[in-house]
């Protein structure tokens, strides 16, 4: 019977006073974790971002920033040193 009446009295107690907020629903966890995930998205593709831009700024200022060209060399000759076999030397007069 002891438990009863303390049952009894808490409920009275809890009838005085004021509803709770929701602010610990559901509804609102879901929407504040929601908010976190969308944060952390949008930080990691800023991060990825920056990321990118610096390694591509470093790629830049480490680069040559004109290739080199080679200097043109002497002329190949065109005549054939193969042995055996015979070629018409142009240069000898008529």
């Amino acid at each position: 019977m002891e438990h009863e009446d303390t049952l009894r009295a808490t409920f009275a107690k809890l009838q005085g006073e004021a509803v709770p907020s929701h602010a610990h629903g559901a509804a609102n966890v879901i929407r504040r974790g929601r908010a976190v995930r969308s944060r952390r998205r949008t930080a990691a593709v800023v991060g990825t971002a920056v990321a990118t831009a610096a390694v591509a700024a470093l790629a830049l200022a480490l680069l040559p920033s004109q290739p080199t060209t080679p200097e043109p060399g002497a002329p190949v000759p065109t005549e054939t040193t193969t042995p055996g076999v015979l070629t018409t030397p142009t240069d000898l007069p008529p």
